[in-house]
């Protein structure tokens, strides 16, 4: 697996004759110090007691030490009889060695006596081991001759088939760390151990903001030059997914008053999400608005494609992006920089995403020293994950991101990969 941060190091599979020197670089901010820069700015937020039925998906804000063992005792891993394994040592297929059957212990009803020498007790997947058992023969391989009596035909080792006390957890251990996030297996390892309540990280409030003279709500008629805001409702599922709160502000048109008036009331919160309006055409108002309402900016435009004119500043506590209008290049900038500062703001334990290694199954060439995030989708088969591109690259395509499961990370300073080339992709969560 591959760290984010050291995929412009990691050229060892790529040939010298696909690489661009240093000094034809594009002098802007990199995607590493980008964020870097970031990450440096998005502090852990405070912590809260939650009932485990609320805690799913949250991230942990304390180590969970286990007060006692998982399981509590030692139990049956099978139907079959609890026996003494010294009762065994002569039992052959020639030579059965009978048992005499003086109990049962099943899940919840514990056999209280003990066994001594040719003795066996019943026993259920789950049960209490009774005292003087220390092995489990399994119920396909014992010959009852009655209710009362067993055969078996092979030594059972010391052990076969318990589940010895704290063999899943063990007493003082620690299951689960700060940062890990609550999955439902999580979730019913706190409940094995008797937590009912965990303290969690208060999830990130982000606002989001949408702008455009262009953009109409998703029901309305469209009229010429228009199209339908859907990066309100995928930044809202993105940041939902990434374990923070989305709250959709409003979509405003091109217009400073209106853009200082929304932004000025989004303020208050952990995170701004504002699309559109951060380029450099005549309406690209938003970056001037921030800077007039005191947003201190700390980048803007970043060595990426798509999302080159990407923002980032900071608001007191807050911090401010500026993501680019383009459904796509909000999409990759979002996953690359704001899903990284909501992560680090729950204390989650890795703010990167998944990145493994893939074949190409085609070739990509490109024309620039950007740092590129194409939309793909990986496949697996026979050992070997593979991967292709969606199709077009279009900013604009947001199809495309719906067919894609991972983003193949294409470094700065490489121009053309080959079909058969082994590449780094990011995996994308849905």
């Amino acid at each position: 697996m591959t760290d984010r941060l050291s995929i412009s190091s990691d050229f060892s599979y790529i040939p010298s004759d696909h690489i661009i020197r240093p000094e034809q670089f594009i002098h802007m901010i990199n995607a590493d110090k980008a964020l870097d820069t970031i990450l440096n700015e998005a502090r852990v937020l405070s912590a809260e007691k939650l009932k485990l039925r609320k805690a799913l998906r949250r991230t942990l804000a304390e180590d969970v030490v286990a007060k006692e063992n998982v399981p509590p005792f030692d139990c049956s891993a099978m139907d079959g009889y609890a026996v003494r394994s010294d009762d065994t040592k002569s039992a052959s297929e020639r030579k059965p060695v009978t048992l005499i059957v003086i109990g049962e212990s099943s899940a919840g009803n514990v056999f209280k006596g003990k066994l001594t020498a040719l003795q066996a007790v019943r026993v259920m997947t789950g049960g209490t081991i009774p005292k003087g058992a220390d092995s489990v023969v399994p119920v396909e391989q014992v010959v009852a001759t009655d209710d009362e009596k067993i055969q078996i035909a092979a030594f059972m080792k010391p052990g076969a088939h318990i589940r010895n006390a704290g063999e899943d957890i063990a007493r003082d251990s620690v299951p689960l760390q700060t940062g890990d996030l609550l999955t439902p297996a999580k979730l019913g390892v706190l409940a094995s151990l008797g937590y009912t309540k965990v303290k969690t990280r208060v999830r990130p409030h982000v606002k989001i903001i949408t702008t455009g003279d262009e953009l109409v709500s998703p029901g309305a008629k469209l009229s010429a030059g228009q199209i339908r805001n859907s990066n309100r409702y995928t930044l809202s599922g993105l940041v939902e997914e990434a374990g923070a709160v989305a709250e959709f502000v409003a979509s405003i048109p091109d217009k400073r008053k209106q853009i200082r008036k929304g932004i000025a009331h989004s303020l208050d919160c952990d995170i701004l999400l504002i699309t559109g309006g951060v380029s450099v055409g005549k309406y690209d108002l938003v970056k001037d608005v921030l800077s007039e309402l005191g947003v201190q900016a700390k980048f803007w435009q970043v060595n990426i494609k798509p999302g080159k004119p990407l923002f980032f500043g900071t608001f007191e506590k807050t911090l401010v992006f500026g993501l680019p209008g383009n459904p796509v290049s909000a999409h990759v900038t979002f996953l690359e920089f704001v899903r990284p500062a909501i992560l680090s703001m729950l204390g989650a334990t890795s703010s990167t995403g998944v990145m493994l290694h893939a074949i190409l199954d085609q070739q990509i060439v490109k024309r620039d020293a950007k740092r590129h995030f194409i939309r793909g989708i990986a496949t697996s088969g026979n050992g070997v994950l593979r991967v292709s591109t969606t199709g077009t690259q279009s900013s604009g395509a947001l199809s495309s991101m719906a067919k894609a499961n991972c983003l193949i990370v294409i470094p700065e300073n490489v121009t053309s990969l080959p079909k058969g080339r082994k590449v780094t992709i990011e995996m994308l969560t849905s």
